[in-house]
């Protein structure tokens, strides 16, 4: 399972008194999410270990838009009922083998260059294809194909000249990632709403609903 790299924004909450079954809880969450139709988005379960890698497992339900992922949390804690999320960016593990694999072929491009034309002639070649590459890195990225961004940046100088022309921060990339966030948000909170109303216990607070926000795409 890919790891999370990168986290944009977290929320938590101990709703104390309440007793709930965690699958309940993600049947009615995974049905706030889907009413929402929310575009180019998959729901899944996954498991994170408690601690080291022996330790007992965890079932989160994650929401995943390309390499975004939102994983939520739902288990009893104590007398009470803890719910929390995570919004980050995924590191896929096959990342070194996408960059390995670029490097030979580089490496290849370089030896067939060099004996064809000469070995300076050839090192200019070589490093005139690489702006190609991160070009057609580009092309693939946007067709949606395997290849991804994660993928294209853990490659040495391929990486940094795609991430310099083609991952521009734009306000249309920050503005979907917050609207991602926002609808899933509403959609836990939803939950939350419903259980607590049906319990007889308190509703959250104004205060209670925020989440911790990081900064959005570091560079």
């Amino acid at each position: 399972m890919a790891q999370v790299a990168v986290v944009f924004s977290h929320w938590y909450h101990l709703l104390e008194g309440l007793q709930e079954s965690p699958k309940s809880f993600y049947e009615s969450l995974e049905s706030a999410i889907k009413k929402r139709e929310l575009p180019d988005i998959a729901i899944s379960r996954v498991d994170y270990h408690e601690g080291g890698l022996f330790s007992a497992k965890r079932e989160y339900l994650r929401v995943s838009r390309r390499d975004q992922v939102f994983d939520i949390c739902a288990a009893p804690f104590g007398a009470g009922f803890f719910v929390s999320w995570w919004l980050g960016e995924l590191k896929p593990s096959w990342g070194p083998l996408v960059a390995l694999g670029a490097m030979l072929f580089i490496i290849v491009v370089f030896l067939y260059s060099v004996s064809i034309v000469g070995f300076f002639a050839g090192l200019l070649l070589t490093i005139a294809m690489i702006p190609v590459l991160a070009v057609g890195a580009g092309y693939l990225i946007r067709e949606k194909s395997f290849v991804t961004e994660s993928a294209v940046l853990a490659i040495p100088v391929l990486g940094a000249l795609y991430a310099r022309f083609f991952m521009a921060i734009t306000y249309y990339k920050i503005d979907t990632t917050l609207m991602f966030q926002e609808s899933v948000r509403h959609a836990v909170l939803e939950v939350v709403d419903q259980v607590t109303q049906t319990k007889g216990l308190r509703s959250l607070s104004e205060s209670e609903r925020k989440p911790i926000l990081r900064e959005l795409f570091k560079k």
